[in-house]
């Protein structure tokens, strides 16, 4: 069974949010924003390809360096349509209309999973 998560970012207007299907608790998901995704325009570029099947270390397939997984994204790399970001005021608007309102990563100039942050989670779980 999957651990389902949401990956969700501050935008100028409210909060954009996607669907991970794989390995959504701290020790993996969690932990693979907390050393990739450090940057506000990559995390908002992983949010732009919408929801994702795997989230990985890059974000595009291209040259990978050995041994680091690329994020596997629905429409561009399963050709999968209406699979875009979702949008809304709040991160738990857009966390309910993905379906999740556990394993609720939220990007505001730094990583939190569920309400707390994400370092601390990582520690703890």
């Amino acid at each position: 069974m999957s651990t389902r998560c949401a990956i969700i970012t501050k935008t100028e207007t409210g909060y954009a949010g996607i669907y991970c299907h794989h390995d959504g608790y701290p020790a993996w998901v969690g932990e693979i924003l907390h050393e990739n995704y450090q940057d506000g325009g990559k995390v908002r570029a992983l949010i732009d390809l919408g929801h994702i099947s795997t989230l990985g270390g890059v974000i595009g397939p291209q040259e990978l360096p050995p041994a680091t997984i690329a994020t596997s994204a629905y429409m561009r790399d399963l050709g999968e349509q209406g699979q875009e970001a979702i949008e809304g005021s709040t991160s738990a608007e857009v966390a309910e209309n993905i379906g999740h309102d556990e394993n609720v990563y939220v990007w505001d100039g730094g990583w939190t999973w569920n309400g707390q942050p994400l370092a601390e989670a990582i520690k703890n779980h």
